[in-house]
């Protein structure tokens, strides 16, 4: 199995795509790749197909996947709202790659696990890996991963949401030789492949853990069987002087996913936003879900703690035979929160060695946690492939 990445600012389509073949012929025979994904910025809407067709003719075998983007991630930089184009291609034997295609009536036209199958090509039982890039204009996503986690429990989706556009119709959607402008492209690996995951939502936690004693909808009443806006200002009074300020700014719950645990620490949390406090019931609205029963806690975010956060979840893949790596990085990570850019694709590097590597900004990211798939913001959810062979321990 073998990966190469490239990464291009050159503003001439045909120079770029030049660019992007360069450096992988000296790593790949390119009648051997099986799997390529292109990465492209706004700029060249108008050499699109001039460039998804020297990128199919360039790579016979291959399926080609891919999107347009806010900005690109490729081998070892970030290119923020200037253009470019970035490319990681593979070669994997024994490994199978099935393309998909859905749009919003695909989804709704779905009523048993059969109906996945006769759609993506494989059956839960291949336990496949999916990458997939959505439009978010006419796709319900939500019910997109809903739908994944039912039919395929267990099988991790990587990918992101395409940044292109502020409007329906806008982005491009990049399968094989076609482009689509709505629903969601994608591909089931199968075979001699392992894929490990890493979703790292930048935040970490404060004060201690609570469980929801009284909650409707979105709203949680109570934690531990007070109110929760008590308890939050209970766990604020401990904070330190740095933490206050950070609360400030940014101010988030996190959900546990996995309850049967002993302990929770980072990657154990779904976070969600709070959207609103009622001081007169104590209430405290959340972005997603307020289940009762479920385990939550107070996280803050901020540069340093995303840096570390990144850190710890990329560390134990160190030394494990990384082969290549996808990174969809949220829209507001980059220089929007680091004063240079690189950081997420730098730490990468620096921790898992010279590995190739490409991906782009999101509008949203896809990834695992605690064995399901969700839809997250501000994240650097990332796909690391090797051989199957070569498991963590743990």
């Amino acid at each position: 199995m073998r990966f190469a990445s490239s990464i291009t600012e050159a503003t001439d389509a045909r120079r770029a795509v030049d660019e992007l073949l360069e450096p992988v012929d000296s790593r790949l025979t390119r009648g051997m790749v099986d799997l390529a994904l292109l990465f492209i910025t706004k700029d060249f809407k108008d050499h699109l197909a001039d460039v998804i067709d020297r990128i199919g003719t360039g790579f016979p075998g291959a399926v080609l996947l891919g999107c347009t983007a806010q900005g690109t991630i490729g081998f070892d930089k970030e290119l923020e709202r200037v253009p470019s184009m970035s490319l990681l291609v593979a070669s994997m034997p024994n490994v199978e790659v099935r393309p998909f295609y859905m749009r919003q009536s695909d989804l709704e036209s779905i009523r048993t696990p059969l109906d996945w199958e006769r759609i993506v090509g494989v059956s839960p039982e291949s336990r496949p890996t999916f990458v997939a890039l959505a439009d978010p204009f006419r796709l319900a996503i939500h019910d997109f991963i809903d739908q994944i986690n039912e039919a395929y429990p267990g099988s991790p989706l990587v990918g992101g949401v395409a940044s292109a556009a502020r409007m329906p119709q806008q982005n491009r959607l990049i399968l094989n030789g076609d482009t689509h402008r709505e629903g969601i492209v994608g591909i089931a690996l199968t075979g001699l492949l392992a894929v490990d995951t890493v979703v790292s939502q930048g935040c970490r936690p404060i004060g201690k853990p609570f469980v929801i004693t009284k909650a409707e909808r979105n709203v949680i009443r109570e934690l531990g069987g007070r109110a929760a806006l008590e308890q939050l200002q209970n766990v604020l009074a401990r904070l330190s002087r740095e933490d206050e300020r950070l609360v400030k700014q940014s101010l988030f719950v996190g959900r546990v996913i996995d309850e049967y645990k002993d302990r929770f620490t980072r990657g154990d949390f779904l976070i969600h936003n709070i959207i609103g406090v009622d001081r007169h019931s104590g209430a405290v609205a959340i972005s997603g879900h307020a289940r009762i029963g479920a385990t939550v806690q107070f996280h803050v975010r901020d540069a340093a703690s995303a840096d570390e956060d990144l850190r710890k979840m990329l560390s134990p893949h160190a030394d494990t035979g990384i082969r290549g790596a996808l990174l969809f990085g949220c829209n507001g990570r980059g220089t929007q929160m680091w004063p240079e850019p690189g950081h997420d694709v730098g730490v990468l590097r620096e921790l898992l060695g010279d590995v190739p590597v490409a991906g782009f900004f999101c509008g949203g990211e896809f990834g695992p946690i605690g064995g399901a798939n969700f839809i997250h913001g501000f994240t650097a959810s990332i796909a690391l492939f090797r051989q199957p062979d070569n498991r963590l321990e743990g």
